[in-house]
């Protein structure tokens, strides 16, 4: 194979990232604001400037900085002047931010220090921006190999998620040694951390002692663990997709929906933690129960770790962030705002209409604020009695109250589809209907 002279392996290095990051971020994603978590390491900084580099191509949106001080160590403040350095002469905006109470004498002093420093760094996060570190191919087979020695489930044959909620790994496409050699063209500073050669560490473990012997021994190892993560990822999604009676998935930025009759746990499990705000935390017990709830008629919320919570509703179920904060305001305020003869002359829809009106719903970036997907029922009470109509939805008090001041009905699209198909007969060919997400769009446009 020809070897690459530096400038042929940049362009190429920038080429596979951004056709990687578009692989897993939508365009108006990538157009956000993105914040780079920086150690002053050889990975964290390359990262950052190809962040620079990619900013200033106008391929993503603004980026800015965080370091994170320990003080666990006196060289941390050697690395965070270098960073301050870089980010002064680049002029990218820095965050320094400070972990306290970590003490390397204690137990478990590596699950400790990941975890503040998650929760500092998605803390710091404001709402459209995503968080990227700097995991490439090696840390996640090092990984993987750790967390098939802790634990028995069958993700971890995937490694290291590329997305976790606002989190993405943008160099889980490279490894090591690619970004080795493009810091080194570059002359991108960084600084070696010596706690990285510390044996007592599982992680440097793992990487000097049994990855070394691997690599030496078998050095394709990281390109079929690539081929084998690609393939155990689709036949995962494969095999969970036919467990159970689920018809649709639906993901979004906020959380992710599920249409069908029955749930399966894995599938749940692992959707859970796609959007947790942490890779531990045993969840099928949790999810067992939730489940039998739901077959008890019950419809949550349910709470899980990860700062997650569930709500079913007739053959929804949505999973989504605790502190996610829906469209019920909005949609109150307009509503109350809204007379029955104004309601009444809004909108008429036939079955099939109302069908297209869902499945363009569903392809709304915002429909997770709107789920479970009210819909407004203007109808008699022989009609709505007919259909199963709510005066009540956990998800929407604010709009329950206005419906029930104002004797209105109101109803989910599934089960207005489903109980419109069933009942056909006893129907009209048209009903006067408004799907409440509308007026949420409404209020938006009138800011």
């Amino acid at each position: 194979m020809k070897k690459l002279n530096p400038h042929e392996f940049q362009s190429l290095f920038f080429k596979h990232v951004h056709r990687f990051l578009s692989s897993v971020m939508r365009p108006d994603q990538l157009t956000r604001h993105h914040v780079i978590a920086v150690s002053g390491g050889r990975d964290s900084m390359t990262l950052l400037w190809v962040a620079h580099q990619l900013q200033r191509e106008e391929k993503i949106g603004p980026i800015r900085a965080i370091f994170i001080h320990h003080h666990t160590r006196p060289s941390q403040d050697l690395d965070q002047a270098l960073v301050e350095d870089f980010c002064f002469r680049t002029k990218i905006s820095l965050t320094v931010l400070h972990a306290r109470g970590l003490e390397k004498k204690a137990g478990n002093f590596e699950e400790r220090a990941r975890l503040i420093r998650r929760e500092l760094l998605l803390d710091c996060l404001s709402q459209d921006e995503y968080l990227w570190l700097g995991h490439h191919l090696n840390d996640s087979y090092e990984w993987a190999i750790m967390q098939r020695n802790r634990s028995s489930r069958l993700k971890t044959t995937l490694g290291i998620p590329v997305r976790n909620g606002k989190i993405v790994r943008p160099f889980l496409c490279v490894s090591r040694k690619q970004i080795e050699s493009l810091s080194r063209f570059q002359k991108i500073p960084f600084r070696e951390d010596a706690t990285n050669l510390d044996l007592h560490f599982d992680r440097n473990f793992v990487r000097h002692e049994v990855v070394k012997k691997i690599s030496e021994r078998f050095p394709q190892h990281l390109k079929h663990y690539v081929n084998i993560s690609n393939q155990a990822s689709i036949s995962m999604n494969a095999n969970i997709m036919k467990n159970g009676s689920v018809r649709d998935v639906f993901s979004y930025e906020e959380g992710a929906v599920l249409i069908g009759q029955k749930f399966d746990i894995v599938q749940i499990q692992e959707l859970m933690h796609t959007y947790s705000n942490t890779d531990r935390g045993e969840l099928v017990s949790p999810i067992g129960r939730m489940l039998d709830a739901i077959r008890n008629g019950k419809k949550g919320p349910f709470q899980f770790s990860g700062g997650l919570e569930a709500y079913h509703t007739h053959i929804l179920l949505m999973i989504y962030h605790k502190k996610m904060k829906n469209s019920d305001e909005s949609i109150a305020k307009v509503l109350k705002t809204l007379s029955t003869e104004t309601l009444e002359k809004i909108a008429t829809f036939q079955l099939r209409e109302l069908e297209t009106s869902f499945q363009n719903f569903l392809k709304d970036p915002k429909a997770m604020d709107n789920m479970p997907g009210l819909v407004l029922v203007i109808e008699n009470n022989n009609i709505c009695k007919t259909l199963g109509t709510s005066v009540y939805d956990a998800r929407f008090p604010e709009v329950s109250r206005i419906c029930q001041e104002h004797g209105l009905r109101f109803i989910t699209y599934t089960k207005c589809l489903e109980r419109w198909h069933l009942r056909r007969q006893n129907l009209p060919e048209r009903l006067c209907l408004l799907p409440l997400w509308n007026l949420s769009h409404l209020f938006s446009s009138q800011q």
